[in-house]
C-alpha cells in the first residue's frame, strides 16, 4: 500500500507549496481587483475596475490578439505533433522500428531549452537584420533589409506563434507517444487479416486512442500560451500588446490607481482558462455518457 502512494507523497511538498502560492496570489489579486485594500473597508466592494477594462479598446484588442495567438499556436502544435506521432507509428510498425525511439528522442531535444532561448533564436533568424535577411541580401534577392517581411515584432504575432509551435510540438509528441507504445504487432496482423491497412488501423483505432491525451495537451498549451509573458514581451509589438504584457506594464506604471486593473486582468485570464477547461471537460463527459 505504501509503495502505491509513495510517488504521490514525494510530490506532495512541492504540490502544497505551489498550490499555496498560486491560490494565495489569486485571492490577493481578486481582493485588490474588487477595490478592497484592507480589512477595514471590506464592505466597499466595487466592479468599477472590471467595467473600465471591458470598456477599454486597448484591453479588448489585447485580449483578442492573445486569444488568437493561443488558439492558433495550440491548433498548429496539435496538428504537427499528431503528424509526427503518425510518422513514429509508421516507423514502429514498419522495417524502421528500431529507429522509432531514437527519432522520438531527437524530437524531444527542443524541450531541453527554455522559451527565452527560442525567442532569441527566432529573433536572430527572422529579424529584418537577422540571418535570413542577411543571406538574401548577399545573394541579391533583396536590395535592403526593409524588403524582408516583418516576421518578428509584427502586429499579427507570427514570431510569437512560431516560437510557441517549435517549443510545444515536442510536448505533444511526448504526451501522445505512450499510446503508440501500446500498439502490438498482433493488431496489425489482425488488420491485414480483415482486409484493412496500416493507415486504416491508425485512422479508426489509434487516432481515437489519441483524442483524450491530445485534449489534455492542448488545454495545457492553451493555458500556458494565453498567460505567458516572456515571449510576447520580447517578440511582440507595443500596440496591441499581448494581455500578459499589458497587465505587467499597467502594474509597473507609476500610477498606483492602475494596479487594481492589472489584478483584474489577471483574474480575467484565470477565469478564461478555467472556462476553457470546463468546456473541454463538459464536452468529454457528454461524449462519454453517449458512449455508455
Amino acid at each position: 500500500m505504501f509503495q502505491k502512494i509513495r510517488p504521490y507523497l514525494l510530490v506532495l511538498p512541492a504540490l502544497i507549496v505551489t498550490m499555496v502560492l498560486f491560490v494565495s496570489g489569486l485571492i490577493q489579486g481578486l481582493i485588490q481587483s474588487l477595490g478592497i485594500t484592507s480589512i477595514c473597508n471590506i464592505g466597499d466592494i466595487t466592479l468599477d475596475y472590471y467595467h473600465e477594462l471591458f470598456r477599454s479598446t486597448e484591453f479588448c484588442l489585447s485580449f483578442c490578439i492573445t486569444f488568437k495567438v493561443a488558439i492558433i499556436s495550440t491548433v498548429l502544435s496539435a496538428l504537427i505533433g499528431t503528424f509526427i506521432v503518425y510518422l513514429l507509428y509508421i516507423m514502429k510498425t514498419g522495417v524502421f522500428y528500431k529507429f522509432a525511439s531514437k527519432f522520438k528522442l531527437l524530437i524531444q531535444i527542443p524541450m531541453l531549452f527554455p522559451y527565452l532561448v527560442y525567442a532569441y533564436i527566432i529573433l536572430l533568424i527572422f529579424n529584418r537584420s537577422g540571418w535570413i535577411s542577411s543571406i538574401l541580401f548577399k545573394l541579391g534577392i533583396i536590395s535592403s533589409a526593409n524588403e524582408f517581411p516583418v516576421i518578428v515584432n509584427d502586429e499579427f504575432g507570427i514570431g510569437i506563434i512560431v516560437t510557441y509551435v517549435l517549443k510545444t510540438t515536442p510536448f505533444i509528441v511526448l504526451m501522445l507517444y505512450p499510446v503508440i507504445l501500446k500498439v502490438e504487432s498482433s493488431w496489425l496482423e489482425l488488420t491485414y487479416m480483415l482486409g484493412g491497412s496500416r493507415n486504416e488501423l491508425f485512422k479508426k483505432v489509434i487516432l481515437k486512442m489519441l483524442v483524450n491525451p491530445l485534449k489534455t495537451s492542448c488545454f495545457i498549451i492553451f493555458a500556458y500560451t494565453f498567460a505567458e509573458f516572456e515571449i510576447p514581451f520580447l517578440l511582440g509589438v507595443t500596440y496591441p500588446k499581448m494581455i500578459s504584457v499589458y497587465s505587467y506594464q499597467m502594474y509597473m506604471n507609476s500610477d498606483l490607481i492602475e494596479r487594481p486593473k492589472a489584478f483584474a486582468i489577471n483574474v480575467v485570464v484565470v477565469l478564461v482558462i478555467i472556462g476553457v477547461g470546463y468546456i473541454l471537460n463538459h464536452l468529454s463527459m457528454r461524449k462519454w455518457r453517449k458512449i455508455k
